[in-house]
């Protein structure tokens, strides 16, 4: 079977959900993970070393790995980009969601930095091929080959300056600890970047609710424990992605981390099942207490209650100064 790329090409995608499909679909080229989570964690106008630092330390944290080793990935995956004249090619395979669009504004704005002189091509995606049958399109990891083939074809757009502008415009949004400019790109219509708007706004959802405190997710988490719990709390995240998440982005690790925040508080909004070295996080009963149901209800604000700190990109959210 003849390529359908070259030993000159790179594909940059932010997870490696596509890295062995590429190669088992025909794809020779090289590939590049870069995957610093945008949607979760401090995102601050920093130097470049200091936000490396910075989001290395969040990604430690809130995902409980080495920290070490997170912040020698990050300086890995940031330095790659510096590398991206060396190809003749380059490709970013990216879908709809939040987590994968602010990604991408970031990389708009690196390689408008950069100008790296080499061919470079966007594929978004918010749907599979007609002939896949896909229950909820969530992400481009549930493709067949002939789906990623597809992508390759069809969605393929080269990369051009109004998207480049329209992408750094969102990074510098993201980073600033107002939401003003990102709500007015939110209402752009029309964009070179066409799920970006949709993905701003999931993003924009983040902040907390007027009169319960909560962000979206919080909310729908609560909600869904209120309908069909006691649950696993991975039954939870299921019903979250495959349901009733308007545009889900969240991987497994990053909910686990949204219910760690939310145990952030002074009166619990749920009870865990005691943990146990037979036990992962997914397996263990979640139950709604009564603060939980006022809440969710608005007769009670989180952030009167919340103990701990939640960022929304440069936005960060403590407790209520009036509390």
């Amino acid at each position: 079977m003849k390529p359908l790329d070259t030993q000159a090409t790179l594909h940059v995608r932010c997870g490696s959900d596509i890295r062995d499909g590429l190669k088992q679909a025909g794809f020779i080229g090289d590939f590049l993970e870069f995957a610093d989570p945008f949607c979760q964690g401090p995102v601050p106008d920093l130097p470049r070393d200091a936000f490396i630092e910075t989001r290395a330390a969040f990604i430690s944290g809130a995902y409980d790995l080495p920290g070490d080793a997170a912040l020698e990935r990050l300086r890995r995956e940031y330095d790659a980009l510096g590398r991206l004249g060396q190809y003749d090619h380059v490709v970013l395979w990216f879908e709809h969601d939040s987590y994968d669009q602010l990604i991408l504004a970031f990389l708009m704005d690196a390689i408008a930095t950069i100008q790296p002189e080499t061919n470079i091509d966007v594929i978004s995606v918010n749907h599979p091929p007609a002939s896949e049958t896909i229950d909820r399109f969530i992400g481009l990891g549930q493709l067949s080959l002939d789906g990623l083939i597809w992508c390759w074809n069809t969605q393929r757009l080269p990369l051009n300056s109004d998207m480049l502008t329209f992408g750094s415009k969102v990074w510098k949004a993201l980073r600033q600890d107002t939401p003003n400019d990102l709500k007015t790109l939110e209402e752009t219509g029309n964009t070179p970047l066409p799920h970006m708007p949709e993905a701003v706004k999931r993003h924009l959802a983040e902040l907390p609710d007027p009169q319960t405190g909560l962000s979206l997710t919080q909310k729908l988490t609560l909600q869904i424990i209120k309908d069909q719990g006691p649950l696993l709390v991975g039954k939870v995240f299921g019903h979250l992605m495959r349901s009733v998440d308007p545009l889900p982005y969240l991987g497994d690790l990053m909910f686990w981390s949204e219910i760690q925040w939310m145990m952030d508080c002074q009166d619990p909004l749920f009870t865990l099942m005691p943990a146990t070295p037979e036990i992962n996080w997914a397996e263990r009963t979640i139950t709604l207490t009564n603060t939980g149901h006022e809440t969710l209800a608005g007769k009670r604000n989180f952030l009167d209650n919340f103990t701990g700190t939640r960022w929304v990109g440069g936005i960060q959210i403590t407790r209520s100064a009036a509390a």
